[in-house]
């Protein structure tokens, strides 16, 4: 069976993509409960159980919707349908792989409330994407590497066919590696002048030739590497400007210092103010710097934490709610399904390694 006739689990093993006959109804009722799983291409199917192009399409910007970020589609070429996709995910972090048509998005304000925060990568690998911010305009294509923080408002254009293969990254999964602040807006970087840029689109561009033989631990080993180039290439492609630059190094040593007490119980921000002889202000200063909050921060480092006592304990859910400094293990289920979408449990059974 080739890759097209297949999509990935989430711990990196394939699994069979339903195509049995239904009704109509049933059809319907099934394709929308599916919401972000793989779209389907016509390749893989008997003719008798096609879908029709207006469900391809509500289920490519559904994915779009989950995979990416919430934004407004519209075709702009000949093309009938907007385009394909398929998953590749490493653990929590969301692979895919687009073969878009010559479509149009826009990314408002309205849509950025929408989602959670998020770093978006993007490697294409034939075609081009024009991404226009408030700030800037930058060209997606063969050779270059593209990250983006889900905050960014703006839109888009595919003025061809394109494909890429996207990684959303939470930044729970993020905040265990030093990116010096939190997601850049807009950062594109040319593989043929950055060694590293060059290093982390080689790996993501090979994944799919081994994904599927990796153990869990494996799975969760790659995923880390993954998370290290990737915040290494945010670190690197860092300005430094003045007071902006003494705010960002301040807050990676107030993060620092989260990461050393979150056990400790609730972290106040007159804590971190007193621990570091400065002001609440100063704090907040800080951390408002990379568009963050520091209620934000010490979320996204109890969940990372937790998330690694999920996969590499045997520890019950309980003991790691405690452990982490949440109410309860409902307030941690409720919190962990919020940024994972999956249980504490289920996420357990789909990528623990212990």
């Amino acid at each position: 069976m080739s890759r097209k006739d297949k999509s990935l689990s989430p711990q990196g093993k394939y699994r069979n993509v339903s195509t049995k006959q239904t009704t109509r109804h049933d059809r319907e009722d099934s394709f929308y409960r599916a919401g972000a799983e793989v779209t389907v291409a016509p390749p893989m199917l008997s003719p008798a159980d096609l879908l029709t192009p207006e469900e391809l399409d509500v289920r490519w910007r559904l994915a779009v919707r989950d995979r990416l970020a919430s934004m407004d589609l519209r075709l702009t070429g000949p093309a009938k349908r907007l385009g394909s996709a398929e998953e590749l995910d490493l653990g929590d972090l969301l692979i895919t792989d687009w073969v878009c048509a010559q479509v149009e998005g826009t990314r408002g304000r309205n849509a950025v409330r929408q989602d959670d925060d998020a770093l978006l990568l993007l490697a294409a690998s034939a075609g081009r994407q024009i991404i226009e911010t408030a700030d800037e305009a930058v060209v997606l294509r063969p050779g270059t590497v593209l990250i983006m923080s889900t905050r960014t408002t703006g839109r888009f254009v595919i003025p061809d066919h394109l494909a890429k293969r996207t990684v959303r990254v939470p930044m729970s999964a993020l905040s265990s590696f030093d990116a010096g602040g939190g997601a850049p807006g807009c950062l594109l970087l040319d593989t043929a002048q950055s060694p590293l840029a060059n290093l982390l689109h080689g790996f993501l561009m090979s994944l799919d030739r081994h994904i599927g033989r990796m153990s869990a631990a494996e799975v969760e080993g790659a995923r880390n590497a993954l998370l290290v180039l990737i915040a290494g290439m945010i670190r690197a492609g860092r300005p430094h400007i003045g007071d902006d630059e003494f705010l960002q190094l301040f807050r990676r040593r107030l993060e620092d210092w989260i990461i050393d007490h979150l056990a400790g119980g609730p972290i106040r921000v007159a804590d971190l103010a007193a621990a570091h002889s400065v002001s609440p202000r100063t704090v907040h200063r800080a951390f408002a710097s990379t568009g963050d909050t520091v209620g934000t921060v010490i979320r996204m480092h109890r969940l990372a934490a937790a998330r690694g006592d999920l996969v590499n304990t045997n520890l019950c859910i309980a003991a790691i709610a405690h452990r982490w400094g949440f109410c309860d293990a409902s307030h941690f289920g409720r919190e962990f399904r919020r940024e994972f979408s999956l249980s504490p449990g289920d996420y357990r059974e789909a990528h623990g390694c212990a």
